[in-house]
């Protein structure tokens, strides 16, 4: 019959859009980057090397500089009473002299070494946060490379409708705050837009069905009466504000990729047939609201 031919060729419409957004998706997926860490990895390798060894070497500072002090305290304290001890009447004045002279040389010493050894614990423990920081930097920087990883792969199990699980628990590990519409849905994975497209026909028809036994008290016209019979509907978009116009411009839209234009035409059906498709609207609107979600977050992840 001609209603036959019509599904027919929305079929065949159907599986060539199928088939247009699995040549779209394979090239999405083809051209996808993945970052190389390893050039990453092996350099905060090198700075944990590096740290270990100027950790080594601030040890070894930290026990000269304790042996230092260990020599100059006893000397300084040498000085000190030396300096308290009563000069005898009967040594010379040029012997007093050349003792306080002798005594200020020692001192002046003293102070320049104790100063020194400061400087070089100031400057260890600069090269030491230095070092710190650099390690801090690299592994930030590799968890940042490894979340966008993580991510690119995620939004390919969105385009296939696979389950992701593992990748939000990767993410999140990995610090990053997953929104809740990425995490409703990831033990089973959204569906697909493919599937969407094959359950249209079915759910419209039960909206089509809802809308006109709500009409049928008043619209008493043989037409009227043979579609609701039939359930016959428009394969192709066109205008109008009944529920059958505006269902065969979200159906056009599906076909052409548009899901958010689809679900928009739809919230526009009387209640009784947009309550017939909720089932239909429930998964449509998961599957935008995870998209949204995920572009939003590589976003984010691409600015930090």
């Amino acid at each position: 019959s001609s209603d036959n031919s019509a599904v027919i060729a929305a079929l065949q419409s159907s599986l060539s859009a199928q088939d247009d957004q699995l040549a779209t998706l394979r090239q999405q997926l083809e051209g996808l980057s993945i970052p190389d860490t390893a050039p990453l990895q092996a350099r905060v390798s090198e700075l944990e090397s590096s740290l270990s060894g100027l950790s080594a070497d601030i040890g070894a500072s930290a026990d000269r500089i304790e042996s230092l002090t260990a020599q100059l305290d006893p000397l300084e304290a040498r000085l000190s009473d030396l300096e308290k001890r009563p000069i005898s009447e009967g040594v010379s004045d040029a012997a007093i002299a050349a003792y306080e002279r002798e005594l200020a040389a020692m001192q002046e010493a003293l102070v320049t070494q104790r100063s020194e050894v400061e400087r070089y614990i100031e400057d260890a423990r600069a090269l030491e946060a230095q070092a710190r920081a650099l390690e801090a930097d690299a592994a930030a920087a590799a968890q940042a490379t490894a979340n966008r990883t993580a991510l690119a792969h995620l939004r390919a199990d969105l385009d296939g409708g696979a389950p992701y699980a593992a990748l939000v628990e990767e993410l999140e590990a990995g610090g990053v705050d997953v929104p809740e519409a990425l995490r409703v849905a990831a033990n089973d994975g959204v569906v697909t837009v493919a599937a969407l497209r094959a359950s249209f026909p079915a759910a419209a028809r039960d909206a089509l069905a809802a809308a006109r036994a709500e009409t049928a008290g008043t619209d008493r016209s043989f037409g009227s009466f043979l579609q609701r019979q039939l359930g016959a509907r428009s394969v192709e978009a066109r205008d109008g504000d009944d529920a059958d116009a505006i269902l065969s411009r979200a159906e056009a839209a599906l076909t052409n990729g548009s899901l958010n234009t689809a679900l928009d035409e739809i919230g526009t059906l009387p209640e009784a047939a947009r309550a017939a498709m909720d089932d239909w609207i429930g998964v449509a609107a998961l599957r935008v609201a995870a998209l949204n979600a995920a572009a939003s977050l590589a976003q984010s992840l691409n600015t930090n």
